[in-house]
């Protein structure tokens, strides 16, 4: 029996990939990615149309917690029952919560409506990613990455585009219906067996840890969004608590049954999987910091107009989607600790230029910290999902995939909430460009030591398995 799965699995990972299921993967990820942000431009228009500006924060953050939460159920969902099925259901959720967005008749029901779409999205983006991984096979997962950041580049540039555009020609609703059709035909592509050999059968999810762990993320993840909310102090800290009392919960859980931990074990046990997390985080805090607290410190200081700040951003987008699109057509050769260490070198040049403040540096300066944070996190991404892929069991690589994504979304919102979580908890009344310099001059010798941290990582391209355990 043995044998046989063995001789299944090459016979498997020489065949050719199926291009039309990748591609619609792809389709269908460009969908999720592009709806984390289009309704920035569909705000004054949903406005005048249906009102409720104090709900208007949660349009995106609801989006955001949805999508982190649902992520980590989605990889032991998927190892379980198997990637092509999850998935589909993973596509319906979006295209039910686009539908509900569509037809909400006030901005409670399309708050709900994105709440349900951000699940959509989150499962999907953990999905494409495994999916992709099991198409191509350990050999081509670089290149694979340097074809999903093209992806992401572009949804980050005609995301907002198209919501303009929509919103002009047919309305706001038309921004969330398209993604019907382009959904259901990706559904239909996706029905191809391409995907349905990877199952891991008799290994059941845990369901008790996977809602602790559920509470953990919500804790966290709406703690970080109070400020941006407009949260009570008083549920910034019961959110916290929350949390806490899920960790204990989980850890009780975990220490009773090891196998129940929604982090893949192997993510403690492994010194290049733990110092992948750490880098991983880490990065994803300055990039998204980085095109958050800069924007606001010019903005307070009046020291740039809104097209240099514009071009400031775009420079870190355009950095990270390059960076990877390289790195993953380069990582074969160069090996994981070449590139992780450039990309930590990277961010900490990064850092430590934006950690002088924006009284203080020129708009050009400022750009190219932007450029070089950007560079930097698009190496350590693919270096970062990359080997937890290679790393991975075959029939445990969505639950691997799962948690990078966890720890990006968890360092996003970090980033994303750093300056509205720091004032909101310590009250402070710092200037916006001070804060800058706060954060950034923490996370400056932070990637120092993620820098020494990349020596735990494997020179070589390695694509060994951590052995699966009996079951």
């Amino acid at each position: 029996m043995s044998s046989s799965k063995q001789s299944s699995t090459l016979s498997e990972a020489s065949s050719p990939p199926n291009t039309r299921v990748a591609f619609a993967i792809l389709a269908v990820l460009f969908l999720a990615a592009t709806d984390t942000t289009i309704i920035g431009t569909l705000l004054p228009v949903i406005a005048e149309s249906i009102g409720g500006h104090d709900l208007f924060p949660w349009l995106m953050s609801g989006f955001m917690v949805t999508m982190a939460l649902f992520g980590p159920l989605t990889g032991a969902l998927a190892d379980r029952y198997g990637v092509q099925s999850i998935l589909t259901w993973a596509i319906l959720i979006f295209l039910a919560g686009s539908g509900a967005a569509a037809l909400a008749p006030n901005m409670l029901m399309l708050v709900g409506a994105r709440l349900v779409q951000g699940a959509g999205a989150g499962m999907i983006i953990v999905l494409s990613y495994a999916s992709l991984a099991i198409l191509f096979g350990a050999e081509k997962r670089g290149k694979v990455q340097s074809m999903v950041s093209i992806v992401w580049g572009v949804a980050a540039i005609v995301g907002p585009l198209a919501g303009l555009l929509f919103t002009h020609a047919f309305g706001w609703r038309a921004a969330f219906l398209i993604n019907m059709p382009v959904g259901l035909v990706c559904l239909l592509v996706l029905r191809s067996k391409a995907l349905s050999v990877h199952v891991r059968r008799g290994v059941p999810v845990d369901y008790v840890a996977q809602f602790y762990f559920a509470v953990v993320v919500l804790g966290v993840m709406v703690a970080l969004s109070a400020g941006q909310v407009d949260l009570r102090r008083a549920t910034f800290w019961s959110m916290l608590a929350l949390s806490l009392l899920g960790m204990l919960a989980l850890a009780l859980r975990i220490r009773s049954r090891p196998a129940s931990s929604p982090i893949p074990p192997a993510f403690f046990r492994d010194r290049a999987l733990s110092a992948a997390m750490i880098i991983v985080v880490c990065g994803s805090i300055a990039l998204y910091a980085s095109i958050t607290l800069v924007p606001i410190a010019l903005h307070a200081s009046h020291a740039i107009s809104g097209a240099q700040t514009g071009v400031i951003v775009l420079l870190a987008a355009l950095g990270f989607v390059v960076s990877s699109a390289v790195c993953g057509m380069r990582i074969q050769s160069v090996g994981y600790r070449a590139l992780v260490f450039a990309g930590a070198i990277g961010l900490g040049i990064g850092a430590f230029t934006l950690s002088l403040g924006s009284t203080v540096l020129p708009w050009q300066a400022i750009a190219v910290a932007e450029l070089f944070i950007g560079l930097g996190m698009g190496c350590v991404a693919v270096g970062a999902v990359v080997l937890a892929q290679n790393k991975a069991p075959a029939e445990a690589v969505a639950s691997y995939t799962s948690t990078i994504q966890l720890l990006r979304n968890v360092g996003a919102a970090l980033g994303i909430n750093a300056l509205a979580a720091m004032q909101f908890a310590l009250e402070t009344e710092s200037k916006a460009h001070d804060t800058l310099r706060n954060v950034f001059s923490v996370l400056g010798p932070v990637f120092i030591v993620c820098a020494i941290l990349t020596l735990f990582l494997p020179s070589d391209y390695s694509i060994a398995a951590v052995p699966a355990k009996a079951r």
